[in-house]
């Protein structure tokens, strides 16, 4: 005699459970695959004579397939729990098992029960799912909604499933609601870009096929019921589309989740990210090679965003004292930071460019004020450009009045009173050429942000730090060599990449950073400024496009174009580069 298992999938069905069990008797094998149910269903199958496993649930495809795995027999009958059999069905499932039979799989019709009063209409009459297959042949595909994959023969069996889904409004809606997220995720990683057709439409649509169509208005009020509910149900799935896109990048992993705060070896660690900026690295590393260590122990961190071109091997032989890491790809500055620093021993650190020149008299001034004050949560200093040039020390957070030049002069020159002193300047931010910041502090404000794939990282850290109470230092009396854009504005082509990403980062900047109708005036006013002035030097590129400066500026319209399309597909305003793109390919 031909043996079945039955196979349960539950999560929190404590009220079902036991019927459900119960109209499988005839089962030689009962297995609930459970989801780690909160409430008593546990309790209620550990007393019945069913096999417990218990998953994390992913999707249903996924623990329906893991528990078929488990089966002992070659034929499987799968019920939900809210779900029961009828008599003539049991007979009818032994029947065929102990038969031969040219089918692997069967359908089961359903009926549907409303509060417990079966619906004849409203699209239910011809519900049918497969339940009955063999196991060697048959798994689930599809993450909502899944369905049995057989290259076999399936047939139908004439006995049907009471479903009991309907038990009140509210709890059928907040099914509908579960069902719409997880089918959200699935559209969004098949690109699906959200428009009225899909939030008006589409859900109207349902309703009247549902109600009038499929004669669901003969069901009464009932049938009106779950007609609108239904269509609800299709309203909401685009509506958590849009929810995923616009706020999947803000639920992320955390970006420093390895890091030991407590690993104090050291007292400074310099952390370096390098992108095939030998030639300044070198200079950079070599000023390292002469400090006595009689102020300050160190150690140098090289974080290499894989350049590729066969130099780490050769500067990690060539500073075999310092430590060098090779980053899963160019995954951007922030994400280099990071990495240097879940790596790093040092009780404080300091991240720098690959194209300054530090000096031990500055880093040790730096390491005194940072040790002044607990409230100094970034110290940098003052950075010497290879022109005898200074850079701007005294910066100012994008907002409403300082996001454009013109406006930010204004300010500057109007309202703009930066608190400082003889030897400190107390502003909004500083460059992250040059950032010195304690452990504490570090972990405090999580680390550097991965939206950004580069600039406006550092503007984003020392705001993190504002917002904590913490304070932003740059010292007057202190100075480090910076060979400004010595690192990546080496040709046309990385010119376009950094200049775009400039752009890109602000409105990055503008989402995380601000809300609701500030956040809209400024991304609309940021996005129309950049387009109007963008194609304006571009037609200028046109026509001067034997001169490769202005021939860049056709190349920047085209990648802002470029970044803007991606974004209405993507519902996001990160850069492609960014690690923390929604539904990033891993490298």
């Amino acid at each position: 005699m031909t043996k079945i298992t039955a196979i349960i999938p539950t999560f929190n069905e404590e009220s079902n459970i036991q019927k459900a069990l119960d109209s499988v008797d005839f089962a030689d094998e009962i297995i609930v695959i459970d989801s780690f149910s909160t409430d008593k269903t546990v309790e209620i199958v550990k007393a019945s004579k069913a096999i417990l496993l218990q998953r994390t649930f992913d999707n249903f495809s996924s623990q329906k397939n893991y528990a078929i795995e488990k089966a002992s027999n070659e034929w499987i009958f799968l019920l939900d729990a809210d779900e029961t059999v009828q008599e003539n069905l049991k007979e009818e499932i032994l029947q065929i098992v102990n038969s031969k039979v040219d089918f692997d799989a069967f359908h089961v019709f359903r009926n549907f029960f409303f509060k417990n009063k079966k619906l004849h209409f409203s699209g239910w009459r011809r519900d049918k799912v497969i339940r009955l297959f063999r196991k060697d042949s048959c798994r689930y595909v599809g993450k909502v909604h899944e369905e049995i994959s057989t290259e076999r023969k399936v047939g139908f069996l004439s006995g049907k499933i009471n479903h009991y889904s309907f038990k009140n409004y509210h709890q059928y809606k907040n099914k509908l609601k579960n069902y719409a997220k997880l089918q959200a995720k699935e559209l969004l990683e098949k690109g699906l870009f959200v428009t009225p057709y899909h939030l008006f439409l589409k859900p109207f649509v349902r309703f009247f096929i549902q109600f009038f169509i499929q004669l669901g208005f003969l069901d009464g009020y009932r049938g009106f019921v779950i007609s609108w509910v239904h269509a609800y149900g299709v309203w909401r799935r685009y509506v958590e589309v849009l929810k995923l896109k616009y706020t999947a990048s803000t639920n992320i992993k955390k970006p420093i989740e390895n890091f030991d705060s407590s690993n104090e070896k050291k007292d400074v660690s310099v952390i370096i990210v390098n992108y095939k900026s030998w030639k300044h690295l070198k200079n950079c590393l070599d000023a390292f090679t002469h400090f006595k260590q009689e102020k300050f122990s160190f150690e140098v961190i090289v974080v290499d965003n894989q350049s590729n071109d066969g130099k780490l091997v050769e500067f990690s032989k060539k500073y075999s004292k310092f430590m060098f890491i090779e980053n899963s790809g160019n995954n951007g500055f922030a994400n280099g930071c990071n990495l240097g620093a879940i790596h790093s021993v040092g009780k404080n650190m300091l991240f720098l460019n690959p194209d300054t020149i530090a000096n031990e008299n500055a880093i040790h001034k730096m390491l005194e004020c940072l040790h002044s004050d607990e409230n100094f949560g970034i110290v940098s200093c003052n950075q010497l450009n290879n022109n005898g040039s200074f850079e701007d020390a005294d910066r100012i957070f994008p907002g409403p009045l300082t996001l454009f030049g013109i406006t930010r002069a204004m300010y500057r020159y109007l309202a703009k009173k930066t608190k400082q002193d003889d030897q400190k300047i107390f502003t909004d931010w500083v460059s992250g050429s040059v950032v010195c910041m304690s452990r504490k502090w570090f972990e405090k404000v999580q680390g550097w942000n991965e939206d950004y794939w580069m600039y406006f990282e550092d503007v984003d850290i020392c705001k993190k730090v504002r917002d904590a109470k913490g304070e932003v230092v740059l010292l007057k009396d202190v100075n480090i060599i910076h060979n400004h854009g010595g690192a990546s504005r080496i040709n046309i082509k990385t010119s376009k990449i950094t200049k775009s990403e400039v752009l890109i980062s602000k409105h990055v900047y503008i989402r995380n950073h601000f809300k609701n109708l500030t956040r809209f005036l400024l991304i609309t006013l940021l996005v129309l400024m950049s387009l109007f002035s963008k194609m304006l030097l571009a037609i200028i590129g046109i026509c001067f496009f034997f001169v490769p400066k202005l021939k860049l500026n056709l190349y920047l319209f085209l990648e802002m174009i470029q970044y803007y399309n991606h974004s209405l597909k993507k519902g996001t305003w990160l850069s492609k580069r960014s690690m923390n793109l929604p539904f990033k390919k891993e490298h």
